[in-house]
C-alpha cells in the first residue's frame, strides 16, 4: 500500500512542514503543552535548520501523498572521537520520526528509516543511536536496533 506514498529527501524548502510535524510529535509525546514554549521551539527549529540542512548536518525524509506531507525523519550526523567499535567516529542520531495518525501503519516510518540508514552509510557513519517512544521500539528492533541503558542502537 505504500507505493501511492512519495518519498523524499528534505531540502530548505521544507523546513515549515518538518517543523509543523515536528512540533505535531512534542505534542502527542506530551513533551510541549505551553503556547509560549511551543513558539520558541519552533523559532530555534526554524534556525537550526536553515543552517543544519544545506550543510547536510540534519537530514531529514518526507512521504507525501497527492503533495501532502505525512510522515517524517530526521537524522543528525556528527563526528567524535574514535573508539573500538568506530575508529572514525562518525555516527548519526535518529530522531523526528512522525507519521500523522491516519497515515499510520502504511509502513512510512520504516522506509523513512530506511532511507536514513542507507544515507548513513554514504556519508561513513558507523554507528546510529536513537531514543525510542514505547510505540517506535518494536520497528527499531526489527530494524536491527538493540537496548543500551535508555538509548537504541545500531552498529554498521
Amino acid at each position: 500500500m505504500s507505493n501511492k506514498f512519495n518519498f523524499i529527501k528534505a531540502s530548505i524548502e521544507d523546513i515549515d512542514k518538518i517543523v509543523s510535524l515536528r512540533l505535531e510529535l512534542f505534542k502527542e509525546l506530551g513533551e510541549v503543552k505551553n503556547p509560549h514554549k511551543v513558539n520558541l521551539l519552533e523559532t530555534s527549529t526554524r534556525e537550526y535548520l536553515q543552517k543544519a540542512l544545506p550543510d547536510n548536518e540534519f537530514i531529514s525524509y518526507m512521504a507525501k501523498v497527492n503533495g501532502e506531507t505525512v510522515s517524517i525523519s530526521g537524522m543528525v550526523l556528527f563526528k567524535r572521537p574514535p573508539y573500538l567499535e568506530n575508529l572514525q567516529g562518525i555516527e548519526a542520531y535518529i530522531l523526528n520520526m512522525y507519521t500523522v495518525p491516519e497515515f499510520r501503519g502504511n509502513g512510512l516510518a520504516r522506509r523513512s528509516l530506511e532511507y536514513c540508514i542507507d544515507e548513513g552509510k554514504k556519508s561513513g557513519v558507523k554507528r546510529i543511536w536513537l531514543h525510542a517512544s514505547k510505540d517506535g521500539k518494536q520497528l527499531y528492533k526489527k530494524m536491527g536496533f538493540t537496548m543500551k541503558d535508555s538509548e537504541m542502537e545500531l552498529f554498521l
